[in-house]
């Protein structure tokens, strides 16, 4: 009899050792299923925060494509237009530049065509001079060069008038086709002495070239009385009238 009360007292203690662990067990997976349930939404707004992140970014990438794509097409267009200015700008460079030569060359062939009839001119002019020197009789030649003096002495040279003021004379060279005269050189003497209004001295020379007459040197004022510079005087002359 006494064997039984502690055999209900086992079973009360196994009953409430069950009840309280089934308690216990039960909070625990209260409390277990709340924190999965906690971690689970926690999961699920990550997987929302980043699955919006991912839309935002896969936004922004598009956006960056989308600008990224347009400023390429303005940096080619830019291109394009700069690349189209600088090709006129050097195919006008270019047409400049030809233009330039053809008309630097059109010059240089006119400067050569005239120094070719320039020198053509003077030396048909020399040739002229050199064939009036073989034709025309040497006494005819003296004859010439004397009358040329006297009408020098006679009427005189209007530059001395407007030399004497601003360039003294003491000195003047006479280069003449025929020697002078002892009564020539005295006249031409007193004639400049006469224009220029003080003596000055003569240094002579002959030079056959003039064919007649002379060729006075008064500082930097030539007066050039010759046969040979008449002639190239009326070759001009003759060149230039229509």
């Amino acid at each position: 009899m006494s064997f039984l009360p502690f055999l209900l007292l086992q079973v009360v203690i196994f009953v409430a050792l069950v009840v309280v662990l089934r308690r216990i067990l039960s909070r625990n997976l209260t409390d277990a299923t709340a924190h999965l349930q906690s971690l689970s939404a926690g999961y699920a707004r990550r997987h929302d925060e980043l699955k919006q992140r991912l839309a935002e970014a896969e936004q922004q990438y598009r956006e960056q494509m989308t600008r990224a794509k347009t400023e390429a097409e303005q940096l080619i267009q830019q291109a394009r237009q700069e690349a189209e200015a600088s090709k006129a700008r050097l195919l006008e460079e270019a047409h400049t530049e030809s233009e330039r030569i053809v008309h630097q060359g059109l010059q240089t062939q006119e400067a050569l065509r005239k120094e070719v009839e320039q020198r053509i001119e003077s030396r048909a002019i020399e040739r002229a001079c050199e064939l009036i020197h073989e034709t025309l009789p040497n006494q005819l030649r003296r004859d010439i060069q004397s009358h040329w003096l006297d009408e020098l002495v006679k009427n005189g040279l209007p530059q001395l008038d407007r030399m004497q003021a601003v360039e003294p004379i003491r000195e003047a060279r006479v280069v003449s086709a025929f020697p002078l005269g002892a009564a020539q050189r005295q006249a031409l003497r007193q004639w400049l002495k006469e224009r220029l209004g003080r003596e000055v001295a003569l240094t002579e020379e002959v030079d056959e070239r003039l064919v007649a007459g002379l060729k006075i040197s008064l500082g930097s004022l030539v007066l050039d009385g010759s046969l040979a510079s008449k002639v190239q005087q009326a070759a001009r002359r003759a060149q230039n009238s229509p």
